[in-house]
């Protein structure tokens, strides 16, 4: 009997110590996990942490960016176009040193667009895009004070032989509305240039045999011969941003062409500015004439 009690004594003395034990080793090992879990709770809260600072900069620079504009300067510091915005017209360029036979009023010297450009970028001019342009007479933009729209109809050998070259020397971006029908894919190809958009200036209706406005047959046709000459002119210029109506002429059907054509603005002959209210889809633009002076330039644009 003695000897079963103390058998029986170190049965349960390794039971206890089996059990201390086993709870020293549980106790270890929460401690460890609870350090884990703080470790991963500490991490994704430092994640969470740089997220949320990250999340404010962007903010603060997007912030920052609406409050300011050209030139970098804050929303106060910018004077805004109030006047209504220069979309300019030309067509024909000429050299002085050889002038054409049919020296027309339509017709600038390149001297004189030269220092109309000059004056341009020497005053830090914004240009705006057609959207830019539409969203600006739609009342959903302002544009700065100093803003202009250079455009040149017809996509003469004079603008792309003379004029491309101003240009890209005064690196103003400008819009060429190209007769398409008169070797219009040759001229795209070959007088690509970074500061040249082509646009449509119809395909083969531009032509003075009409009976309506100038006498263009553009607003003599149908809306299906129209809207059939808008996409082929289209297809050759790759850009439907802006569209400039044969000799300024347009009726009901020529508008409801254009615009299914999916023109972002068209523009007209009328004489004046682009002001806030104008259809985006007729809009005037400014004549430059042969005899203009540079001062007379800068009243137009300014």
């Amino acid at each position: 009997d003695r000897l079963d009690r103390r058998h029986g004594s170190r049965r349960r003395r390794r039971m206890r110590r089996r059990r201390n034990a086993f709870l020293l080793i549980l106790a270890v090992t929460m401690l460890l996990l609870s350090g884990m879990i703080a470790a991963v709770c500490g991490v994704i809260q430092n994640i969470d942490t740089q997220n949320i600072e990250k999340k404010l900069e962007s903010e603060q620079k997007n912030n920052a960016g609406e409050e300011t504009g050209a030139g970098g300067k804050s929303d106060s510091e910018i004077s805004y176009k109030t006047d209504g915005l220069a979309i300019c017209m030309y067509h024909f360029l000429y050299d002085e040193a050889d002038p054409p036979d049919n020296l027309g009023y339509y017709y600038i010297e390149i001297q004189t667009l030269e220092s109309e450009l000059q004056y341009l970028a020497e005053n830090a001019y914004y240009f705006p895009t057609w959207q830019e342009v539409k969203d600006y007479v739609n009342g959903d933009l302002r544009l700065p004070e100093k803003s202009v729209v250079l455009t040149f109809d017809d996509g003469s050998e004079s603008f792309l032989e003379l004029g491309i070259p101003l240009l890209e020397k005064y690196q103003i971006p400008a819009t060429a509305f190209l007769i398409t029908g008169s070797d219009g894919e040759r001229k795209v190809r070959e007088y690509q240039s970074r500061y040249v958009t082509f646009e449509s200036h119809s395909d083969r209706l531009h032509q003075d045999v009409g009976r309506h406005g100038e006498g263009g047959i553009f607003s003599d046709m149908s809306y299906e011969d129209i809207l059939s000459d808008l996409k082929r002119s289209i297809d050759i210029c790759g850009n439907r941003d802006a569209f400039a109506y044969p000799y300024g002429d347009y009726t009901d059907s020529c508008l409801m062409a254009v615009r299914d054509a999916g023109f972002t603005c068209a523009v007209t002959t009328e004489n004046r500015r682009a002001e806030v209210g104008d259809d985006p889809l007729r809009l005037p633009r400014l004549r430059m004439l042969r005899e203009q002076t540079l001062e007379d330039f800068i009243s137009m644009v300014e």
